[in-house]
């Protein structure tokens, strides 16, 4: 089964966006595909940092996202050698150690995170067998606007995010027109945001979004 480990600065900004469901439709994916941190509905409740940043739309949205997605089984997690490394690793939170040690025992998956620190953090490290596992597994969330811009059009998306918190500062410079904005211009953003972060994260980054084939 391909699972979608989905950190959640995806749920959140997406939902801010209201295109998270369409990036699982993008992708051709089940709810029951995705895998979401335990503790995601209650940091979002819980969270001073993020009331400031989201509105409370955003946020409830959020919550109805995570109501509808499996979690990870983190008491089996918690007990594994590369969580204690990875979690105790500057520039790795403990969320992002969970859902990369959570993969140890998939075989087809992919990790959707909008955590540049995370990233960049993880290829400058040593963790040799974590970043062989995760090789082009990474799909970061400018790679994910751009594909539900090519599966449900640049007006949608457009309207959307222009009406949305601005809660990432690359889609807000690459939206920074709201509705006037043009499609080539916010894509050209996105675009070298990813060369960018590709730049500095080696292997990690996915060459490109793959949708996944439904089986007969």
């Amino acid at each position: 089964m391909l699972l979608y480990f989905t950190d959640n600065d995806v749920i959140l900004k997406l939902a801010a966006y209201q295109i998270f469901w369409e990036m699982v439709a993008s992708l051709n994916i089940k709810d029951e595909n995705i895998r979401i941190l335990p503790t995601a509905g209650k940091v979002f409740s819980a969270s001073q940092k993020i009331s400031r940043q989201f509105k409370q739309t955003s946020i409830e949205r959020a919550k109805q996202i995570t109501n509808k997605c499996k979690t990870i089984d983190d008491c089996v997690v918690h007990n594994t050698s590369e969580f204690q490394l990875l979690a105790s690793t500057d520039g790795i939170d403990v969320g992002e150690a969970l859902l990369v040690a959570a993969t140890q025992t998939e075989e087809d998956f992919y990790l959707l995170t909008s955590d540049k620190r995370f990233l960049k953090s993880l290829a400058s490290s040593s963790f040799n067998d974590v970043k062989q596992r995760l090789y082009k597994k990474a799909i970061c969330l400018e790679q994910l606007v751009i594909h539900v811009i090519d599966y449900a059009g640049f007006d949608l998306v457009c309207r959307r995010i222009a009406s949305a918190d601005a809660c990432d500062q690359v889609i807000s410079e690459a939206f920074m027109l709201g509705k006037q904005t043009k499609h080539q211009n916010a894509v050209k953003v996105m675009n070298q945001a990813i060369q960018d972060l590709r730049a500095k994260t080696g292997d990690l980054l996915i060459d490109s979004v793959l949708v996944a084939q439904t089986k007969l």
